[in-house]
């Protein structure tokens, strides 16, 4: 397997850059994240900073972990351990003759990229918000007129939870609230067994980390996959495996779960640090925390009450 160090790089606009791919060489042609192969006795770090030298001319300041990919292409195994670059020296330009763009997030589905390279695209375009539809905010019909609530106030990523419903009365709400989001064009992530997505027919999916990890990958192909975690090890396997994101909790002290005991924002930022996957944070959390979320590394905050 290929190993490859990728970088986002980021601009102080909060663009992103992006180079096109010689016509010689594999998935010639498509546009990418910038970096190279590892070479022996390198680090994704060293690497990515040789890499981005050579081929831009510019120099690592500070670069952090943002997601590791595992694709199976026809002829080749790549393994992408991706870093966000927030800060470097000089001028990006194409060193080796290829065209380099500086593009907005919301451009990046215009380009087309390696599949490899797709999860990438899914991870940048995740939203700073991830509010919950629970069950503690009453009956279906209320959790309905929270989810409209939602929607009508443009959120993009919403989860839906309610473990005492059976399974025929969960089936039920779910039709009802993903009918609503597909209107609106927004993801819905039902909180549920892998059975019941299926039986669904959803693409979205948000699972606990022992059935995450537990699962056969063949089950997941063509789910996007958000996990609960509360561990640094969970955090690591939900990576290892392919989530799209993780919710880590609980960072305060919560109505929903008050005998749990809070991380706090220290024990959060240490756990999202080396995490290889964007990590909301989840418990007793209002919308100004997401401030607060975003300086301990996190890809932003969820929530129950905190958005009613």
């Amino acid at each position: 397997m290929l190993k490859v160090a990728v970088a986002v790089i980021k601009n102080k606009a909060g663009q992103i850059l992006i180079s096109k791919r010689a016509d010689h060489v594999h998935q010639a042609g498509l546009w990418e994240f910038p970096g190279g192969k590892l070479e022996a006795g390198e680090s994704t770090h060293q690497a990515l900073s040789r890499e981005l030298a050579e081929e831009l001319a510019i120099t690592v300041l500070a670069a952090k972990p943002l997601l590791q990919i595992k694709h199976q292409y026809e002829d080749l195994a790549v393994f992408l351990d991706v870093y966000t670059v927030d800060d470097f020296a000089g001028k990006a330009r194409g060193m080796e003759g290829q065209p380099v763009k500086w593009v907005d997030k919301a451009e990046l589905v215009n380009f087309p990229f390696p599949a490899a390279n797709q999860r990438i695209v899914e991870t940048l375009l995740l939203p700073a918000y991830y509010p919950i539809v629970d069950e503690c905010l009453g009956a279906e019909v209320d959790m309905l007129v929270q989810l409209e609530r939602l929607l009508a106030a443009g959120y993009q990523m919403i989860q839906l939870r309610a473990k005492s419903l059976s399974a025929e009365q969960f089936k039920a709400l779910a039709k009802a609230a993903l009918s609503l989001c597909q209107t609106k064009g927004v993801t819905l992530f039902l909180n549920t067994s892998l059975q019941c997505a299926r039986e669904l027919n959803v693409s979205a999916v948000h699972l606990s980390a022992h059935e995450f990890v537990n699962s056969q990958m063949e089950r997941l192909e063509g789910l996007q996959v958000g996990v609960s975690c509360h561990t640094e090890d969970e955090l690591y396997r939900a990576a290892q495996q392919g989530a799209l994101f993780a919710v880590l909790s609980p960072v305060c002290k919560s109505k929903t779960h008050p005998e749990a005991e809070p991380l706090g924002w220290d024990v959060f930022a240490e756990r999202v640090l080396n995490a290889p996957l964007p990590v909301y944070a989840l418990g007793g959390l209002q919308r100004e925390d997401l401030v607060t979320a975003l300086a301990a590394g996190g890809q932003g905050i969820a929530a129950i009450r905190g958005f009613v």
